[in-house]
């Protein structure tokens, strides 16, 4: 009985997981291919990489529901192994 309650709880987090990762992809997109221009060849791109530490602290900063996406998916995957690890395994009559 305690082993069917504990994987009733697992499936029931693991669902509730799935739903609020999916609730919050809806609700953000993602600006990826946002300033892409299909117009533009490549050569004409510059190259100029003094201003990236920048760049990438402001778009983590303006952006956090990525940040908070990857923090919950990693505090699920600890939990998991966590109760993976630390499962009471019944003995074999």
């Amino acid at each position: 009985m305690e082993v069917a309650r504990i994987r009733l709880a697992v499936l029931t987090t693991v669902i509730l997981a799935i739903l609020i990762f999916w609730m919050l992809i809806v609700e953000y997109d993602f600006p990826a291919f946002k300033y892409v221009d299909p117009n533009q060849p490549p050569e004409l791109v510059e190259n100029d990489t003094s201003t990236i530490g920048q760049e990438v602290s402001r778009f983590l900063w303006e952006y956090r529901v990525i940040d908070l996406i990857a923090q919950a998916f990693v505090l699920f995957a600890a939990a998991a192994c966590c109760m993976a690890l630390l499962r009471i395994e019944e003995r074999k009559r």
